[in-house]
């Protein structure tokens, strides 16, 4: 599973036989443009209003599918899921598993991150502000899932019009993370951290 950031909480997840790309209306609203992508299924927090496929076409399959309410869906090898009340996804590649929360809301529940599993890779809000969860609720969820890797996204230095929002030294700073790294992409296959490992890897993606 490998996980390519397109902007803001725009987020490109391919394996070898499908790929899905997440929120990619989210850039529109923040007053980025969607650059040309391909992808098999669309996820969307919110059912979309606004046409998108002048952007984003079909990969490997006919027609894209596109994926805005609860339930579970079985495509291409991968296991999408999300729950009646969650507006948050869990997308499981085999043993492999990827929590997306860039649609959560800032008054989020951080016990609805609790048993979740075995986390690979968590995306997640770090700018804080009016859309997004808080430091302290932050820390409770990452405490909750306790995830492999960290991906932020939603941070001051990406948005045009949320400029309230905390930066990434802002974030790295607060929470201790001083091993944050920065690359192009996160390849779960390669970055399974081992059982031992005890503190989060984080990732910011260009």
């Amino acid at each position: 599973m490998k996980i390519k950031k397109i902007g803001w909480t725009t987020f490109l997840i391919t394996t070898d036989q499908i790929s899905v790309l997440i929120e990619p209306l989210k850039l529109k609203e923040e007053g980025l443009n969607i650059p040309k992508t391909q992808a098999d299924v669309c996820i969307f927090t919110g059912c979309p209003k606004e046409k998108y496929d002048d952007k984003v076409q079909p990969d490997r399959r006919e027609k894209m599918m596109e994926i805005c309410t609860p339930g579970e869906y079985e495509v291409g090898g991968l296991m999408i899921r999300r729950g009646l009340d969650d507006d948050f996804y869990i997308i499981d590649d085999k043993n492999l598993r990827t929590v997306y929360m860039g649609g959560v809301q800032k008054d989020f529940d951080p016990e609805k991150a609790k048993h979740l599993g075995d986390v690979d890779a968590l995306i997640i809000p770090v700018g804080d502000g009016e859309n997004f969860m808080s430091y302290d609720t932050l820390e409770k969820v990452v405490s909750n899932i306790d995830p492999a890797i960290l991906i932020p996204c939603a941070y001051k230095e990406e948005g045009k019009k949320s400029t309230e929002l905390k930066t990434r030294d802002e974030f790295v700073k607060y929470f201790g993370y001083a091993n944050a790294k920065e690359e192009g992409f996160v390849n779960l296959a390669r970055k399974r951290v081992e059982e031992d490992q005890k503190s989060v890897e984080v990732i910011f993606l260009k």
